[in-house]
């Protein structure tokens, strides 16, 4: 069937005699651009290190031990063997949960910057600062050598995450996807 064209005054195949312009529409899924793609396994990749902390905090837990005995003889206290096995079972219940919870969060926040979210990249600003926050506020003074370079991996993931979130074709990307479609 032939496609038939109005002329008014204006060539257009796209709108019919007096109609308002259609904005144009892909016909096939449009795949993210490349920052977007490289922030979104960025943070699956820092979903992941959140996944090994728990292990690494398990296997650490001896060391935990110590480090409490250590600090409870220097400070002239007293703690039963039980007292320090309720404050290792104690911290390693919220290293645990915090490092789950890190992971589900970072995992999120990928999908929510492959589909196009705005408030993921606010988001992922937020918790930067908050992580910042948390790094140089309670976690740098007091956490071991490991931790600390695990915490600075997990920083820099998160950084060059926002980055890629906030470059030119990121921009277009969450912008073509907020917007409402006519």
């Amino acid at each position: 069937m032939a496609r038939q064209i109005s002329w008014r005054g204006v060539l257009s195949p796209d709108t019919p005699g007096g109609a308002q312009r259609v904005d144009w529409r892909p016909t096939e899924p449009v795949r993210p651009p490349r920052s977007i793609v490289d922030a979104s396994r960025l943070m699956q990749f820092g979903a992941l290190l959140c996944v090994l902390e728990v292990a690494r905090a398990l296997l650490t837990r001896d060391a935990l031990r110590r480090a409490y005995e250590g600090q409870v003889r220097r400070e002239g206290l007293t703690a039963s063997s039980a007292d320090l096995d309720r404050l290792v079972a104690f911290s390693l219940s919220i290293t645990v949960i915090v490092a789950v919870g890190s992971a589900v969060v970072w995992w999120l926040m990928g999908r929510a910057t492959l589909r196009g979210s705005r408030w993921g990249r606010w988001g992922a600003c937020a918790l930067l600062v908050l992580a910042l926050v948390v790094f140089f506020g309670g976690l740098l003074p007091t956490a071991g050598l490991f931790a600390r370079v695990f915490a600075v991996a997990l920083l820099v993931i998160g950084a060059w995450a926002l980055v890629r979130l906030w470059h030119r074709d990121s921009s277009a990307w969450i912008r073509y996807h907020t917007q409402p479609q006519a």
